[in-house]
């Protein structure tokens, strides 16, 4: 449906009708001009996709434009000659269980026997296979004794030692089920189902639950040191996504640094869960979205970030409104942002060079943006007014070392909780959702650590039952 044509009545036509005709007809005309806008808010939503909205490319309907594809380079798939091959390294032979030699019985060419003490001419082919053994459980049977006393007739029964597993599964399985459930995202039934295949441990969905719990225990103080640390960070990433606990919307935030990621789950998007997230009082700068929860900070203190922004532009240039030529024009200046950015990134120019090069960027992007706040347009010039007030904290990332203008670590560290969710729905308790935050926490972290995570939470596990110091995960956060 295109715009409703321009009507023009002459000034003779229009005396000449009556006032009730002439009442009826701006009525009318009213009424068109509210449904033509409908019209083209209902166009505008039904054409959302990943490249115009928040929308993950998964959801992106028929009807969306095809992604931007790579300039074709002219060569084949795979490897490229003289590229070097990544080949697991051989480990040293005292690591080695088995040796098998393998000498050549006759010669190739002309079948002569050859005997097995003949000299290698030639460096020793060693090929190394990895083989897992068959995973038996190893069961411990405590036999708790109950004697009658001789002297006043009470009966005694002895204690599991303090070092025992206080349920029915010690810590590597306690981990591993915690391992299925919350890093391979299987269900609780699945992960019950996988272990008994995989490993021939018995255990029920119930169980499962259980040892979830146990290893969200065992967690928490690697959580709050993490969490403390966190909040000491120069720059931090954050962003949010939406969560279920039992039948209540929550929220899932994440604050993302150099040295940790760290997860929290709320019950509502406000700015007071931001600050339990961040702190109330860090003086970092803050990389985010434009969601009103990170409002109230110092401009100077904020990456806006400029992937929303791009979204944002590009939904007002499908809009099809007659102002929508001002959104992609703008889109054009925040492609250059980009180019000048990724021309840094790949030190083809120095920092005094961004800086530079953006100058009459920044200056055309702001005179659009003065011009966006005097459109008609309620949506162009409220985006202009809201950036303008946000002015300074579009560009930290041109004068900040460690600063970069979108927010891609903190939505890429989202994305396998958002897989998570779509599997589990959410979690059914607060006990639940404990396990989720912290499970992400000490996951992601591990990660950016080149930590064995199965071997991180074993360890986790097994000092919390014995009381013994909690396990350093982040050496920064050693007192």
């Amino acid at each position: 449906m295109s715009e409703p044509p321009a009507i023009t009545i002459s000034a003779e036509d229009w005396a000449t009708t009556p006032p009730a005709v002439q009442a009826a007809f701006g009525q009318l005309l009213d009424y068109v001009t509210a449904l033509s806008a409908e019209m083209r808010d209902l166009r505008a939503k039904v054409n959302t996709h990943s490249q115009n909205s928040s929308k993950p490319p998964s959801s992106d309907p028929p009807s969306a434009p095809p992604r931007p594809k790579n300039t074709p380079r002219g060569r084949k798939a795979g490897g490229q000659p003289g590229h070097q091959g990544h080949t697991r390294p051989l480990v040293d032979q005292k690591d080695v269980q088995e040796i098998i030699p393998c000498r050549p019985n006759q010669c190739p060419s002309c079948q002569e026997p050859l005997v097995q003490t003949l000299p290698d001419v030639c460096r020793i082919l060693r090929t190394q296979v990895w083989e897992l053994p068959p995973i038996v459980p190893h069961i411990t049977e405590y036999q708790q004794h109950t004697v009658c006393c001789p002297a006043c007739g009470t009966l005694a029964q002895g204690a599991r030692p303090v070092d025992a597993a206080p349920g029915g599964y010690g810590a590597r399985a306690t981990a591993l089920a915690s391992f299925f459930h919350g890093r391979l995202r299987l269900s609780e039934r699945e992960t019950a189902s996988a272990l008994l295949d995989v490993c021939g441990l018995p255990i029920s969905v119930g169980s499962v639950v259980r040892c979830c719990e146990r290893t969200a225990d065992a967690l928490a103080p690697v959580y709050d040191t993490l969490a403390q640390l966190q909040q000491h960070q120069k720059v931090i990433n954050a962003d949010e996504t939406s969560w279920k606990e039992a039948v209540k919307k929550a929220w899932l935030w994440v604050a993302v640094s150099t040295v940790a990621t760290v997860f929290l789950l709320t019950l509502n998007r406000k700015r007071e869960s931001l600050q339990r997230l961040v702190g109330a009082d860090y003086a970092g700068i803050l990389g985010s979205d434009r969601h009103t929860a990170y409002n109230g900070r110092d401009a100077a203190l904020r990456q806006v970030c400029w992937s929303h922004l791009s979204r944002n532009l590009a939904a007002l240039a499908d809009y099809g409104h007659p102002d929508s030529a001002w959104a992609h024009a703008l889109l054009d200046e925040v492609d250059r942002v980009f180019a000048h950015w990724y021309s840094y990134r790949n030190k083809q120019v120095d920092r005094a060079g961004l800086q530079a090069a953006l100058i009459p960027v920044q200056q055309a992007i702001r005179a659009g943006l003065e011009r966006g706040q005097q459109s008609g347009w309620h949506r162009i010039s409220g985006l202009s007014r809201e950036l303008l007030t946000l002015w300074e904290g579009l560009w930290v990332f041109v004068t900040t070392e460690g600063v970069e203008p979108t927010n891609n670590a903190a939505e890429r560290a989202l994305r396998p909780a958002v897989l998570w969710r779509k599997g589990c729905f959410g979690t059914r308790s607060a006990a639940g959702s404990r396990f989720v935050e912290r499970m992400l926490t000490v996951s992601a972290t591990c990660a950016q650590h080149d930590r064995h995570l199965l071997t991180f939470l074993t360890e986790a596990i097994d000092a919390h039952w014995r009381g013994l110091p909690t396990p350093i995960l982040v050496p920064s956060a050693i007192p």
